[in-house]
């Protein structure tokens, strides 16, 4: 039942009184808000100290996504990993989910659809190695992801470091741990503003990236951006790739069939909601990119934007993908808190 009709003091009368009792003050007032603006139900709008921390939180100064790979070969090695691992939700302490104030530094812990489906024995889609005719998206290796957001890179650092010394020698490989940075005013480093679309709202982003259980799925992707090229481009035909002004991220009139924006919507140019979490990354004088990383509640949208940009169905491809360079790519689910505890 959605209760959107109701008056926030309605909604509070209407909490049965155990749940009052069992709920903070605070809490109760999330709960409120969230059915009242956000057009949650009451089991999603309960479900709010559920979900990681990372999930629907803003982008915050810096992160780090750690990607590792757990040895398959002694089960035992494997289960203390995986016990240490059900821990990162508790490395840091987050504040109440009650607005959108950043915490510190949060972290949340994911595993690749398929190793969850083996560790969970759900059913789970597998991410799809992609090309088309400005480039190729390939499957990426590593069945664990942490994902940390801090204020400075040294709190990134040390929480990272936490994750890696609570496991076990011999219980895994890494196959990257790359940090990203917020880059002038949230904007990608070819200079236009990143995540235009995204949910204002923490509630907004809750309905958009969590499900029924309080999980949410994550896609990682790695791009490495061309920025000599992007230089010889004028800013006019930029525009054109993606979709939108340079200036203040306004969407063009008319927009370009095969820009960014029109290849990350449906085919009848609906919008496809997802949270987006990406950062920059790198130096000038070597490697940089874009550290890609969205949430939502299935995986749905996440295929259908892939699709698009490589040309599928009509073999319209996304411009953007002239300007970087795809070196992996993965799905994820990022359990609750609840979920996490039964592996």
């Amino acid at each position: 039942m959605r209760l959107a009709r109701f008056g926030i003091p309605t909604i509070l009368k209407r909490l049965p009184f155990t749940q009052l009792y069992k709920f903070k003050p605070n809490v109760v007032k999330s709960v409120a808000l969230g059915t009242l603006f956000a057009g949650l139900t009451w089991k999603q709008a309960l479900r709010l100290d559920e979900f990681q921390s990372t999930v629907v939180s803003d982008v915050n100064e810096f992160c780090c996504v750690l990607v590792l790979e757990l040895t398959d070969g002694d089960a035992n090695l494997q289960h203390e990993a995986l016990n240490a691992l059900k821990e990162v939700p508790k490395l840091v302490q987050n504040k109440s989910n009650e607005d959108d104030e950043l915490d510190p530094v949060t972290v949340g812990v994911g595993f690749q659809t398929k190793f969850w489906e083996k560790l969970t024995r759900t059913p789970q889609a597998d991410y799809e190695a992609r090309a088309g005719a400005y480039g190729s998206m390939p499957y990426g290796k590593g069945n664990v992801i942490v994902h940390v957001k801090a204020q400075n890179r040294s709190l990134a650092f040390e929480t990272i470091q936490k994750v890696v010394k609570s496991l076990p020698k011999g219980s895994y490989r890494v196959v990257s741990e790359r940090y990203g940075y917020k880059y002038q005013d949230g904007r990608d480093m070819s200079g236009f503003l990143d995540g235009t679309m995204n949910p204002s709202l923490k509630q907004q982003r809750q309905k958009v990236a969590v499900n029924e259980r309080g999980g949410s799925y994550m896609i990682h992707q790695i791009w490495h951006h061309k920025l000599d090229w992007l230089d010889k481009v004028t800013e006019e035909d930029q525009e054109k790739m993606v979709g939108r002004k340079k200036s203040n991220s306004f969407e063009l009139r008319p927009l370009p069939i095969d820009s960014h924006v029109t290849r990350t919507r449906s085919e009848d140019n609906k919008r496809l909601l997802i949270v987006r979490q990406s950062q920059p990354f790198g130096t000038v004088t070597g490697d940089h990119g874009l550290l890609f990383i969205a949430y939502a509640k299935d995986l749905t949208n996440f295929n259908t934007m892939l699709d698009r940009m490589t040309g599928k169905g009509d073999g319209i491809n996304d411009q953007i993908m002239k300007m970087s360079i795809n070196s992996y790519g993965n799905y994820f689910y990022v359990p609750s808190v609840q979920e996490l505890q039964k592996i």
